[in-house]
């Protein structure tokens, strides 16, 4: 939900007023941004996957299924730290038409103009 007028006055005003009192403190909360968080999963996930990648080479070797299981769980595991920080990372996140439905609509309105400027061209 975007914030009004008013309310985003107000939010500019308290900044402002903490980076006057407590400059360095301002600094270091602008440093951690939301998406240093969504980077951090996302090297994560790069790193169980290509951990369960070697476990799955050592599967290979052993032909243990219990390492092939283990393996399996750390590769899909970082697909979903992938897939899930991505998805935080997209510019326009939270922000009017973000939402599945908003993108398709979005998407045929496109496709609906193109079809009427073509039928118009003909």
């Amino acid at each position: 939900m975007p914030l009004s007028d008013h309310e985003q006055k107000i939010l500019e005003e308290i900044e402002k007023s903490l980076y006057q009192e407590d400059p360095k403190f301002a600094r270091d909360v602008k440093r951690r941004s939301p998406q240093m968080g969504e980077r951090r999963r996302v090297k994560l996930g790069v790193l169980l996957f290509l951990v369960g990648l070697g476990i799955l080479i050592g599967f290979f070797v052993t032909s243990n299924i219990v390492i092939g299981v283990i393996a399996f769980g750390a590769m899909v595991g970082g697909i979903v730290l992938i897939a899930g920080s991505i998805k935080g990372l997209t510019p326009g996140r939270g922000g009017p038409g973000s939402s599945p439905r908003d993108r398709l609509l979005k998407s045929f309105e496109q496709w609906e103009s193109r079809v009427r400027k073509r039928d118009k061209g003909s």
